[in-house]
């Protein structure tokens, strides 16, 4: 993303970071903070983060909602995406789904993993954090007959 001019690298973090350990969620409640302060996401292997190293980066962290990889590392794996993942679905849920289309055609995967998460990219599109966990959990109820 950074070679092609659609993120910058940083050392500080402003406004959203996003952190798969956080117990808040993306959603349109964000949107003021992203447009005037941007969104961190961290470069870093799954193998090698945790929650320990995750955990310098709680203020104004938020996690991205149940979604399914398209990355050939981890494809059909809920919640392993890659940064690029991660931006697109970012972009869709805040509702700027043409960025979110642009950042997907950088990748040869990036429309795989749209169309693999439409049905739940669509449910977050422009949704506060309460809609947000309302979907996942009734998507995450009917997929994998959780019964709650």
């Amino acid at each position: 993303m950074i070679r092609l001019n659609y993120a910058n690298p940083t050392r500080s973090f402003k406004g959203i970071i996003l952190n798969p350990f956080s117990r808040k969620i993306l959603s349109l409640n964000d949107s003021d903070i992203v447009s005037k302060q941007g969104i961190t996401i961290i470069d870093s292997s799954w193998n090698k983060s945790d929650i320990t190293f995750f955990k310098k980066f709680m203020r104004n962290s938020r996690r991205l909602p149940f979604l399914l990889a398209a990355n050939p590392v981890n494809y059909g794996k809920g919640f392993k995406l890659s940064s690029l993942e991660a931006a697109v679905a970012s972009s869709y849920i805040l509702g700027d789904t043409e960025l979110a289309i642009k950042l997907a055609n950088t990748i040869k995967w990036g429309h795989t993993f749209i169309e693999l998460n439409r049905e739940l990219l669509d449910c977050y599109y422009k949704k506060t954090e309460s809609e947000i966990e309302k979907c996942e959990r009734d998507f995450l109820n009917e997929k994998f007959d959780l019964g709650t």
